[in-house]
């Protein structure tokens, strides 16, 4: 959850042509150790910031959304190519931003290790969290 206590949250994508509003507090806050998020987002691990869906409203151009996977749409800026956002129909009415594409990343505090069973060996978080070896998210 953002520390300061605020209930919004704005971000955007590199570039400045996708932006958004996040009107609440996130729901989770949880790394992703999975394959799916380590090549959506170049890097070994991703924080994401889960919201119900109606509480997150684009604030400027749409991205570009495709179906990663059976069921589940990522978004990212046709422009600069910066993941906004995804979305997974089993979890139907909430929304995953990366903690990166916000204005203020270190306003989110991490709960828990997701998918660490898919972790890189060479990479780890050594911060006391919990770790699950799926999601910790139902599905």
């Amino acid at each position: 959850m953002p520390k300061d206590g605020g209930d919004s949250a704005e971000g955007g994508c590199r570039c400045g042509a996708v932006a958004f509003r996040a009107s609440a507090e996130p729901t989770a806050v949880v790394y992703c150790h999975c394959s799916d998020c380590r090549r959506s987002n170049g890097a070994p691990v991703s924080l994401w910031a889960g919201y119900r869906s109606e509480e997150v409203q684009l604030t400027r151009a749409e991205p570009t959304v495709y179906e990663s996977s059976p069921g589940v749409r990522r978004s990212f800026c046709g422009t600069c190519g910066s993941p906004i956002y995804f979305e997974d129909e089993r979890l139907p009415g909430e929304t995953y931003l990366p903690a990166g594409v916000f204005d203020d990343p270190e306003s989110f505090e991490p709960e828990a290790h997701d998918w660490v069973s898919r972790r890189l060996r060479w990479f780890d978080v050594l911060d006391g969290l919990p770790r699950h070896e799926k999601s910790s998210i139902l599905r």
